[in-house]
Order: C-alpha cells, then sequence, then structure tokens
C-alpha cells in the first residue's frame, strides 16, 4: 500500500473515532433530566436533526443539558 491508501486509512480512522466519541455533544443527555435545572436563553439548531434545543443549567453542579424545545 503506497502513502496515499495511508491518508486514507488514517482518515478513515479519525472519523471513525470522531463518531464514536464526539458525536452526541450537543444531542439532549440519555439519563434522567435534573429537576433543579434552569432553563437558559440559549436555544441552537442540532445540525444532525435541524430541531431547536433548550440549554438547562444546574447551578448546584454547573452541568448543561440539551433538551428538545
Amino acid at each position: 500500500m503506497g502513502v496515499a491508501g495511508w491518508v486514507i486509512v488514517a482518515v478513515v480512522a479519525v472519523g471513525v473515532v470522531f463518531a464514536l466519541f464526539g458525536w452526541d455533544r450537543y444531542r439532549s443527555s440519555r439519563k434522567v433530566a435534573s429537576k433543579s435545572s434552569q432553563p437558559t436563553s440559549e436555544v441552537f439548531t442540532d445540525p444532525s436533526t435541524g430541531k431547536p434545543m433548550r440549554v438547562w443549567y444546574n447551578p448546584a453542579t454547573g452541568e448543561r443539558e440539551y433538551r428538545p424545545e
């Protein structure tokens, strides 16, 4: 396999790692939403679904949650 083949393998490997570990960053959390979280004024469009998401903030823990509007 030549240099071009190794470059393609490296790009595919980086893509797989990103897909496995970075894809869910802005999606809503799979865990149960905290009752002490408060909605913020931050709203953005989820690039994978096109749906608006609101940011919720838990002042006790500093955790941010992303919930669909």
